[in-house]
């Protein structure tokens, strides 16, 4: 029986891939944008699509409504994963946030394997972090993965989204960031800031786990540590620090998402990894990387 934390951990990975895998089987999420590329596709109402050079004269004729041909033209795009992996990212309650990263990151590079796209992954503590693989084959998403789970960060400091920004090629690009965000976000809107000048899409997603959001149920002194400098501090749990703890949260939120939005982007905040979760994300990741 399996008893390496690490190696369980990715079977549960690898279960995922393979649930992506039937939906990409399935059609659930396509690769192909359509509009004036080179496959016909089908046929629809004008209103639908309206582009006067496609009328479909046949179809306008049999059915007296404007109707449009449709084709297909596969769109590779260029796909980089800005990933916080600083100490910050190793607290979780279930399961670490690094732990969520190292999913989330297999996830959208076999997504990017599907659909053909160039993927790359930046991680970031207070500097870019090398020795993370590089894509070659199907076998990258856990690799990948593996190499986010073994991650020494310890020592490590936060702050580094700007260095990681300044790896983005100035191709445009869909660039997926993932932190959560909890230190200064002077550098995340210089970053975001720089982003969007070069014209790229964001998708922004923000992990947090339920135990910086609220107390565990009980009263007394709670001990709590640093995992930046390793200090231990012991908090009063009482009604009063709970209701401190949740304003500061929310406030925190709100701090974050006026920041996202001031660039057009919508911060998805993930207090959990479920199959809810990951479909929708994925969605959102097939939508945008049309746009690239």
């Amino acid at each position: 029986m399996k008893s390496n934390p690490i190696e369980l951990r990715l079977e549960e990975i690898r279960y995922w891939i393979r649930w992506l895998s039937r939906s990409f089987a399935a059609g659930r999420w396509n690769s192909y944008s359509r509009g004036r590329g080179f496959d016909f596709q089908g046929i629809a109402p004008f209103r639908e699509d309206p582009d006067m050079s496609r009328i479909n004269q046949k179809a306008t004729l049999a059915s007296g409504e404007l109707h449009v041909s449709q084709f297909s033209e596969e769109r590779n795009a260029s796909i980089l994963l800005l990933a916080n992996v600083g100490p910050s990212m190793a607290f979780g309650s279930a399961e670490t946030k690094m732990e969520r990263l190292a999913l989330l990151a297999a996830i959208f590079s076999y997504s990017a394997y599907r659909a053909k796209d160039y993927f790359r992954f930046v991680g970031y503590t207070d500097e870019v972090e090398l020795g993370f693989p590089k894509p070659r084959d199907r076998s990258y998403p856990i690799m990948l993965a593996e190499a986010i789970l073994n991650f020494d960060w310890r020592g490590k400091k936060r702050g580094g989204l700007v260095r990681a920004v300044a790896k983005v090629p100035k191709k445009k690009s869909l660039v997926v960031i993932i932190s959560d965000h909890l230190g200064k976000l002077d550098g995340t809107e210089r970053a975001l800031q720089a982003l969007v000048a070069a014209g790229h899409e964001v998708l922004s997603i923000i992990l947090w786990d339920e135990r910086e959001t609220k107390f565990p149920d009980g009263w007394g002194f709670l001990p709590l540590q640093d995992l930046e400098t390793g200090e231990i501090r012991h908090v009063l749990v009482n009604a009063r620090s709970r209701r401190i703890l949740e304003r500061n949260i929310a406030e925190r939120k709100k701090e974050i998402e006026a920041l996202f939005r001031r660039f057009g982007i919508q911060p998805h905040f993930f207090s959990q990894t479920s199959e809810e979760d990951l479909a929708s994300l994925v969605q959102i990741f097939m939508a945008l990387r049309t746009r690239v």
